[in-house]
This record gives structure tokens, sequence and C-alpha cells, in this order.
């Protein structure tokens, strides 16, 4: 992505990363503010990026640590380009706006990203595409790789220049067929069959009777949703049930660090202050919209 980097920048603006950290409730929806992506899709990428070895204290990712997950040769290039901090670390926050570039990015700007990413932005000649191909294709032999980059070359370099360049190598892609390449780098946040399954979910509200939930919240009920929510970001729910981020700080500096006494806390201020009006629906519906379908559906389906 060289120069495409640039396109989803680093952490330039907003620099959540000195406002908050991971052991924080509002870690995720910070970064839903800043890098203007959907809550689910945050949560999703913070994810993926502790399987690739973030520190978990500071949500960055060390230098070389994503290049000990992974052996794919791709991968490992494509995390080289992504922006780093001044200690040579990935942070959470450039690791987002890569991710929303790829699922944004028009198919011509992501072929050029690729372009960079096979010789670093230098144009692609035998010797290169021998090295790519020998990747891609182990299992044949040398002279097959060697008979593939000499007609990989020959047919695209339309300049007889004896390598590749990058306008070449994209108007070579552009004469395949167009639901093909998009197809191939295609790239969702979310994939489609999971937004299916979150958006049945949400409404499988329907099974359960409006009656039935519109009965006054039990104090069993605050501390069950209290021990599945705790551990999670729970501040957008916290938001549906009318709580501001500086009543947020004020039941925080009550209770103190513990993150399941400060969500009951906020239950109970919530249930003090709604009092009849603090039902089971109030509940449930401020659950669902603040990104906990699955404890709705445990508590109330």
């Amino acid at each position: 992505m060289g120069a495409y980097a640039s396109s989803f920048q680093g952490d330039a603006g907003s620099l959540v990363g000195e406002l908050t950290d991971p052991n924080q409730p509002n870690w995720i929806t910070a970064h839903s503010e800043a890098c203007a992506l959907d809550i689910p899709e945050v949560e999703r990428l913070w994810q993926r990026f502790q399987h690739l070895g973030c520190d978990r204290t500071t949500g960055v990712l060390a230098q070389n640590q994503a290049l000990q997950v992974t052996q794919d040769v791709f991968i490992k290039q494509s995390l080289r380009q992504v922006p780093r901090d001044e200690n040579g670390g990935i942070t959470f926050q450039t690791y987002c706006n890569a991710a929303k570039w790829m699922s944004i990015a028009q198919v011509e700007d992501k072929l050029r990203g690729v372009f960079k990413l096979l010789n670093r932005g230098k144009p692609l000649d035998r010797n290169i595409m021998k090295r790519i191909l020998s990747k891609l294709y182990e299992e044949e032999s040398e002279e097959t790789i060697t008979r593939l980059a000499d007609i990989f070359v020959t047919q695209i370099d339309t300049k007889e220049q004896g390598e590749v360049d990058e306008e070449q190598f994209i108007e070579w892609v552009k004469t395949m067929p167009f639901e093909t390449v998009n197809a191939l780098l295609e790239f969702h946040i979310i994939p489609p069959e999971l937004q299916d399954t979150r958006a049945s979910a949400s409404q499988a509200t329907s099974r359960t009777s409006i009656d039935e939930l519109a009965v006054p919240v039990s104090e069993e009920t605050l501390q069950q949703v209290a021990s599945k929510v705790h551990g999670r970001d729970w501040v957008l729910f916290a938001n549906k049930l009318g709580f501001t981020q500086n009543d947020l700080t004020g039941i925080s500096k009550k209770v103190g660090k513990n993150t399941y006494q400060q969500v009951l806390e906020m239950l109970h201020t919530w249930q003090r202050r709604e009092e009849q009006a603090a039902t089971c629906r109030v509940l449930d519906t401020a659950l669902r919209d603040g990104d906990f379908i699955d404890v709705a559906n445990d508590m109330f389906l």
C-alpha cells in the first residue's frame, strides 16, 4: 500500500490511545467514534488485534510481534506497510483505520495497494515474479516457475522494458471480469453471514411478548446483567439508559475500579431514578441497542 498507507492514516487527529486504554469501559466506543466505525465492527477488530498479539494493557502491537504470528508473506508485507508509532508499534486506532480503508476503498486503489506490496512499489521483473510465483506454487518445479514468470512479464510488458510497472499491472487486471476482481478484493470487517446472524438475533425479540417484559426489574436481574456485561465495553449500553460520560466518571469515583460494581451501581441508579418505569422491557431494549444482543437473548428470550 506504500503511498496508499496514507489513505488510511495513522493516528492523525484524535489520539485515542492517549485518552483511554483497553481496561477502560470506553475503549471500544472511543475507537468507534474516532474511526467512524460501528461498535460491532470495532469489537471484531479488537478480537483480531488481540489474536495478532497486541499488548492488552496498551492496545499496541509491537514492531515484530505480528510478524511472528503468521508465516504468510503477503500478510507480513501488508503489516510492514501500516503506519507505526514513534516506538515502531501499530496502535489499535491505526489498525482500525487500515481495516476501514480496505472495506471502503475503490477497486483501483486496492489494486495499486496490492502492487505496492508485491515489490515495495518497484517494477516487477522476471526474477521478482519467480520469487512471487514460487511462494504461490510451492509444488511446481523451478522450470515451470521460470516459464510462468516469462509469460507474465511478456504478456503484460507492452512497453517492452523487461519489467511490469504499476500502470501496466493495473491495466492488465482491468482486462479481467470486474466481478471476479471485485470478489477477490472485497473485504468485510464483519462477514455478511455473521451480519445475517446478528439481524436474526435482533428480530428474535418478537418471540417474547411485551406483557412478559413490562414488569419492574428485580435485584437478581440487575446482578445477572452486571455480571454478563462488566467485562466488555458497556458505555453505549449505559448511554442507552440515559447516562453520560460524566455520570459514569462519577460512578467510577464512587465505587472504585471494579467494573462489576460500576455496572451494578449504574443499574441501581437507573432503577432508583426510573422507579416503576425501570422495566425488563426497557433494559432489554437498552441491551440490544447497546450491542449486547447476546446478553438480551440470554436474559429475556
